[in-house]
């Protein structure tokens, strides 16, 4: 997996031309690619996001974060009123949890695994808003699952310079 990573943040490096237009914009919603809460860097149609989702076991309810972080590529760029589609790659710390219980007993077993997730969906931007929904898969070593992810964030500065 470290691999693949790399090698897609090869790829952004070489793909920067030498003005690039740069994006910074928290967000909120339900994505765990992404967060509840987080935040997104963007360079011309790449952008890096992170965040945080609070979340709990599923049996005993006890409280767990998860931490994520996602590469994604945009079909347009958002530094200008626009919309497209969007595909991303992400981790999730916390992304598979797993508890039994037998006869009524206490929850044991506990099983809390990395998830690596990849989405696909559309995204709206004006001037300041930014708006993504879009389904995904994610998996582990124990398991997989369809997710789907609403977000919405605030563009806090858009810049062009020299990289």
């Amino acid at each position: 997996m470290k691999k693949v990573f790399l090698a897609i943040i090869i790829m952004i490096a070489f793909s920067f031309s030498s003005v690039a237009q740069i994006s910074f914009a928290p967000q909120v919603g339900y994505s765990w690619s992404y967060g509840v809460v987080g935040a997104e860097l963007q360079f011309n149609h790449f952008a890096f996001a992170g965040g945080y989702f609070p979340t709990k076991m599923p049996g005993s309810g006890e409280p767990l974060s998860s931490f994520s972080g996602a590469i994604i590529y945009y079909s347009g760029n958002q530094g200008y009123s626009t919309y497209g589609y969007y595909t991303s790659i992400a981790y999730a710390s916390a992304g598979y949890r797993y508890e039994e219980s037998y006869n009524g007993g206490a929850w044991t077993g506990n099983i809390i695994e990395p998830m690596t997730i990849v989405n696909g969906g559309v995204y709206g931007a004006s001037n300041s808003i930014i708006f993504k929904a879009g389904v995904g898969y994610g998996w582990c070593e124990y398991g997989g699952a369809f997710t789907f992810e609403v977000t919405m964030g605030y563009r806090l500065f858009v810049s062009k310079g020299n990289l």
